[in-house]
């Protein structure tokens, strides 16, 4: 069971990365005026974000916690 989770939550950091990627590119093309003054917070919370879940997956898949 421990192993289902830690691959999971490999899974949803890898995709939480592409995520951030895909919306990084899409604001650095489209971004205005109009854009929030918080997008970039959220891009970097993003990232974090992702970066928390491999670390985390990996940890618990290898049992480095």
């Amino acid at each position: 069971m421990k192993n289902i989770f830690s691959t999971l939550f490999i899974i949803i950091g890898i995709w939480q990365f592409f995520v951030t990627i895909n919306y990084f590119k899409t604001l650095k093309k489209s971004g205005g005026k109009s854009t929030s003054a918080f997008s970039p917070m959220a891009i970097w919370f993003s990232f974090i974000l992702a970066i928390t879940f491999i670390i985390l997956g990996l940890s618990s898949l290898f049992n480095w916690l």
